[in-house]
């Protein structure tokens, strides 16, 4: 989860580099994308901190997080971005995994 916020950050700064750099065509929504996309990327490191904590409400977060990821990296595959849909999927199978594993539920919902 900690490193899906610092990629999320990583986008942000994409966001901004070509807001500022490459003059974006409407600037008004790079820089609303851009304060959105560091809205998430504070959302995650806030779950990442809580489950590192192993507080319960984290996993709920997560978990949808995580589905949301699925739903859009999936259709990437058939659209002609499979190296996209890649980035999506796989780290979001692999938490999901991770998040349902018994220690790890044991260590949750202590």
């Amino acid at each position: 989860m900690a490193l899906e916020a610092l990629l999320l950050v990583a986008g942000a700064a994409y966001l901004v580099h070509g807001l500022v750099v490459d003059d974006a065509a409407v600037p008004v929504g790079a820089a609303v994308l851009a304060l959105t996309t560091l809205a998430f990327a504070a959302g995650v490191a806030l779950c990442a901190h809580g489950l590192l904590q192993r507080a319960t409400w984290a996993r709920s977060p997560v978990l949808v997080w995580q589905l949301l990821q699925l739903a859009a990296g999936w259709p990437a595959f058939s659209g002609g971005s499979p190296w996209l849909g890649v980035l999506l999927v796989v780290p979001a199978v692999l938490v999901l995994v991770g998040l349902f594993l018994p220690p790890v539920s044991a260590q949750i919902s202590r």
